[in-house]
């Protein structure tokens, strides 16, 4: 579980342009499930999501991963926390043009020594997993709008971390592949998963695979559902 108590978040604190992000926010994420932080632009949904997946500290409060203290570790073992915890989908997805699907994939095992035939291996099983295994080899630059998004995902899960962080994944997606996108969703959830969302699309929002929604509005929790 991923527990927060009275967290805030100020930027350019002490400056004429101060940012109260988030206000005294305390919330519990429950393992192996589909939380969305939901609400307007700047209500804190992103600020709230870079907290949780140990990207940036809180100004003031207190977040645990499994009953651990996270948000006073030094950056150095934050950034192991999120090689090993977390799998990062970003909102335009961030492959390196050049790159081969598979070596794209395979970037984020590269600074944990892995052998690179145990990693490729892991690489590939995502990729089958996602439809993608006949594209291994060609270049990012060649796929499709959906099938660039499930290589951001395989990418994400190729360490086999247990949570899954996307930021308005859906935000550039038709219809059918905000479908696929909620399939792929379940799926993670059904192998244990925990997958934190955020999204302004009433299609995400109202999914049978989402078993939380988190509201939130000018930087605090407002309600939560499920």
């Amino acid at each position: 579980m991923i527990s927060l108590s009275d967290v805030s978040k100020t930027y350019n604190e002490g400056r004429p342009n101060e940012v109260a992000a988030l206000r005294s926010v305390t919330l519990d994420i429950a393992r192996e499930g589909v939380t969305v932080f939901m609400g307007p632009s700047g209500s804190g949904k992103t600020t709230l999501l870079s907290l949780v997946g140990c990207m940036a500290r809180p100004t003031t409060g207190r977040i645990t991963l499994d009953g651990e203290p996270v948000s006073g570790l030094p950056e150095r073992f934050l950034t192991e926390l999120r090689r090993v915890k977390f799998g990062f989908v970003f909102q335009r997805f961030n492959l390196i043009r050049g790159l081969s699907v598979l070596d794209n994939v395979m970037l984020p095992a590269a600074p944990l020594g892995e052998e690179p035939k145990t990693v490729q291996a892991r690489a590939m099983m995502r990729l089958e997993a996602l439809g993608l295994a006949e594209k291994a080899l060609m270049p990012v630059e060649v796929l499709s709008g959906g099938e660039t998004q499930r290589a951001a995902i395989a990418r994400a899960l190729v360490n086999d971390a247990p949570v899954l962080i996307a930021d308005e994944p859906t935000a550039n997606l038709d219809t059918a592949l905000t479908h696929r996108f909620l399939d792929i969703v379940a799926g993670l959830r059904d192998e244990g998963k925990t997958v934190i969302l955020t999204s302004h699309d009433p299609r995400i929002i109202a999914a049978s695979a989402v078993t939380a929604v988190v509201e939130m509005r000018d930087g605090k929790v407002v309600e939560v559902r499920g």
